[in-house]
């Protein structure tokens, strides 16, 4: 009988203590539906939001006009980082020199007592041990922004002549015989007439041959050097190859249809030239003279990045810097050849100092032989040293690096480069 009231109290005492929380459970429970239904509120309206966004969107890009007609392309997988492109820290060790002094020594030249470039604000320098001087400027200011590069002039390649004066490229106006002892630029070639009735919108190298023709590249005739990542996104193949007669001013058509035409070298027997294609990641050989005399064929393909100007090196062959590379497993480069519709995309919404930062930073140079082989190659994996090299100057006991936009001038040793 005692257990039985003891079971009974036990019972009673639990019923109490639920009916005390019952209160508060039916309270959670409620929070809990309200909770849910906020939610599903929040998330009906966040759906809503997002559909309307994405129709306007929708709706912008079409209206939107494109900056670029691109065009559809594709390329070989890229090569392997293997043998000779086998991946090393070489470019790291180069040091910076007249850093913050020189803004996108594009090409290099030495000679004379020095060396000479041409900047982005316009100007052709001389570069001495304790100096920087100023030897002439090709356009009028204001200068120092990419707006005012039509008018401020922007000198891309330069050689010196036989006759101890520098020739230079304004990507803008055209080709130019600076006399150093007097800092006059005297036009020998003007972008204002067009040939076989077509502009010259973007002229970027040159090279000089003993008989004194000149040999140089028009990388557009639709975009300027300033629209270049546009150039580069629309990927069209309008680029050409001209030779100039200095006594008689004939300008003739040598190479046509090229996607970005950048770099031009003179073979050392002066029987070919040697373009690299930018936008291709390959390399031209155009015959001057022999059996095979105005003709053409490939000098090395599938690169293993974007080319930009080639030089001679020291052992014989050729030094080439890459203004960006391709990489496997992955190349963005290369997933959007084939894709003209996200290059579409790109050029509507974002401006080209946005898709430079596309780019993936890395520093690449390569050495070919006489033959087109790649035989060595000097990296900067992080790009923080080295990255879009323009072009390679050697001197035999240092390997000089151009760019298009850093604001110095890298500099390697020979014992860095072959250790």
């Amino acid at each position: 009988m005692a257990d039985r009231q003891d079971v009974d109290k036990t019972v009673r005492q639990r019923g109490k203590q639920q009916s005390r929380y019952a209160p508060n459970l039916i309270e959670d429970d409620v929070n809990d539906k309200m909770t849910r239904r906020t939610k599903r509120k929040i998330f009906s309206w966040v759906r809503r939001v997002a559909l309307v966004l994405i129709i306007v969107l929708g709706l912008a890009l079409l209206i939107i006009p494109s900056p670029i007609d691109p065009v559809s392309f594709s390329l070989p997988d890229p090569p392997v980082f293997e043998g000779p492109l086998a991946p090393n820290n070489k470019l790291q060790q180069a040091e910076k020199i007249y850093e913050g002094e020189v803004i996108g020594p594009e090409s290099l030249e030495k000679g004379r007592g020095g060396f000479y470039t041409g900047l982005a604000d316009g100007r052709i320098i001389k570069i001495t041990k304790n100096k920087i001087e100023e030897i002439a400027k090709l356009g009028k200011p204001p200068c120092g922004g990419v707006e005012n590069e039509h008018t401020c002039g922007r000198p891309l390649g330069v050689r010196f002549h036989k006759d101890g004066n520098l020739y230079a490229v304004d990507a803008y106006s055209g080709i130019y015989r600076v006399f150093l002892e007097t800092g006059d630029a005297m036009e020998i070639f003007s972008t204002r007439e067009p040939v076989n009735g077509r502009p010259l919108m973007f002229v970027n190298d040159l090279d000089i041959a003993s008989e004194d023709m000149i040999y140089f590249t028009d990388s557009s005739d639709k975009f300027e050097r300033r629209q270049n990542k546009l150039l580069a996104l629309e990927g069209s193949a309008t680029g050409r190859v001209f030779q100039l007669n200095p006594y008689t001013d004939v300008v003739t058509l040598l190479m046509d249809g090229l996607a970005l035409p950048n770099g031009i070298q003179i073979s050392a027997e002066e029987d070919y030239i040697l373009i690299c294609e930018t936008l291709r990641s390959r390399i031209h050989k155009y015959y001057l003279d022999g059996p095979k005399q105005g003709t053409s064929e490939i000098f090395i393909d599938n690169l293993p990045g974007l080319p930009d100007n080639i030089r001679y090196s020291n052992g014989g062959g050729y030094w080439v810097g890459f203004a960006a590379v391709r990489k496997q497993s992955f190349s963005m480069y290369d997933f959007m050849a084939s894709r003209p519709w996200i290059r579409t995309f790109i050029a509507k919404l974002f401006n080209q100092e946005f898709i430079m930062n596309l780019v993936p930073k890395y520093g690449l140079v390569v050495e070919l032989d006489e033959n087109g082989k790649i035989i060595r190659s000097l990296h900067d994996p992080t790009g923080q040293t080295i990255t879009g090299v323009s072009e390679v100057l050697d001197l035999g006991s240092h390997l000089y690096f151009g760019s298009y936009d850093a604001p110095f001038i890298g500099k390697l040793s020979y014992q860095n480069v072959y250790s």
